[in-house]
């Protein structure tokens, strides 16, 4: 909840359910949660975060996405793995109701910290959490650049999609397996510019539109959009494109 010109957020954590405890059916893998914990103290340092950045291009899909849902008030979504809160903030600032959950705590109190900063109407909460421990559904659900972390990624989707109200959106985006991913994404971006901190992306998790759609669809959605997503680093901007060999995103609408 919001009150007009003040900012409002709320952080839950499950103590009992701390990540070490984790089950081998879990989503989330110790070690992931454990390698971006080490990486939390890159947020919001750098408003040219290439992953910040990336907002220029996910949030309009976004929007879209919930245009195609019909809601009696304000669109009520869920933000899987948000990190520190780069897109869950964003989309607060739109004006949806946003709740971010992310396994590591030290992400959730960076999202936190940063929102509670914010002067102005803010509708957003952050949960230290895996999906499993989500109750509710949402209008809309996304992840973006999550499922190539975690160690099932068909479990992880079909996770997702149990939290989206039927006739309600989904939406990824992550990075394709091919070798113009590997070049760019991997051995440029991470061992050569430094863009993205080294050992954050493994080749082997990353995964291909088709398997991607293909998951979605046997959740019983209704693929919206599939797009490219390029990264420019002479002009430092993103833009959409059909050319879906390194980033990409997906939407997808329920049925009924």
């Amino acid at each position: 909840m919001y009150v007009a010109g003040a900012c409002r957020t709320r952080i839950l954590s499950f103590p009992s359910l701390f990540r070490r405890f984790l089950s081998q059916d879990s989503t989330q893998h110790e070690e992931e949660v454990e390698k971006f914990n080490r990486l939390s103290d890159v947020w919001w340092k750098d408003d040219k975060d290439p992953l910040l950045l990336m907002n220029s291009v996910r949030v309009p899909l976004l929007i879209n996405l919930a245009r195609s849902v019909p809601v009696h008030d304000i669109h009520q979504i869920l933000d899987v793995g948000c990190g520190g809160g780069y897109l869950s903030e964003e989309l607060a600032r739109k004006g949806f109701n946003v709740t971010g959950v992310d396994p590591s705590p030290d992400m959730v109190r960076i999202a936190t910290t940063h929102a509670d900063s914010y002067t102005g109407p803010l509708s957003v909460q952050y949960k230290c959490s895996t999906i499993e421990e989500v109750p509710e559904q949402y209008d809309v659900v996304v992840s973006s650049e999550v499922v190539e972390h975690v160690p099932c990624p068909e479990t992880f989707v079909r996770q997702c999609a149990e939290r989206v109200k039927p006739g309600g959106g989904l939406m990824f985006t992550t990075i394709n397996r091919t070798t113009r991913s590997w070049l760019f994404a991997i051995l440029l971006a991470e061992q050569v510019a430094g863009l993205v901190p080294p050992g954050t992306h493994e080749y082997r998790k990353l995964l291909p539109p088709e398997t991607l759609t293909g998951i979605i669809a046997d959740c019983g959605f209704e693929i919206e959009t599939l797009t490219g997503m390029s990264f420019n680093p002479i002009t430092w901007q993103w833009s959409t494109t059909s050319d879906l060999s390194i980033n990409y995103a997906v939407t997808a609408i329920k049925s009924p």
